[in-house]
């Protein structure tokens, strides 16, 4: 549903310079009746799907990008949850390792959540 070759490049490519437009992680489907999100599974074999509702992010030094994923699983979509990841350039590599922020870099992520979403966290 768009020109990306992976999530880590439609993140460094196209949502993170549009200032996190959220628009951009739901796309009609060609037959103009579904909504599609990105779909994940959390681990190989898994039969949980888990689909992102929300991508925000923080520029920072080299390239080094920490983000909020907010996420539901198809079995409970009512329930969301927070993912902090990373990605370092167009690197998907962070996209499954620990995210280590300073107080104040959680405290701006956290802030642009609320701003790019529309609902602060707490």
């Amino acid at each position: 549903m768009c020109d990306s070759r992976s999530v880590a490049a439609f993140i460094h490519d196209e949502l993170a310079p549009s200032g996190w437009d959220q628009r951009l992680l739901r796309r009609k489907c060609l037959c103009g009746k579904r909504t599609l999100y990105i779909t994940y599974r959390l681990k190989r074999g898994d039969p949980e799907r888990v689909s992102i509702r929300h991508i925000v992010g923080l520029g920072l030094a080299d390239d080094y990008l920490p983000m909020i994923w907010e996420t539901f699983r198809h079995a409970t979509p009512g329930t969301r949850w927070l993912d902090f990841k990373y990605q370092k350039g167009r690197s998907p590599w962070g996209l499954t390792k620990r995210l280590v922020l300073t107080k104040p870099q959680l405290s701006r992520l956290l802030r642009a959540y609320a701003k790019a979403t529309g609902s602060p966290l707490g």
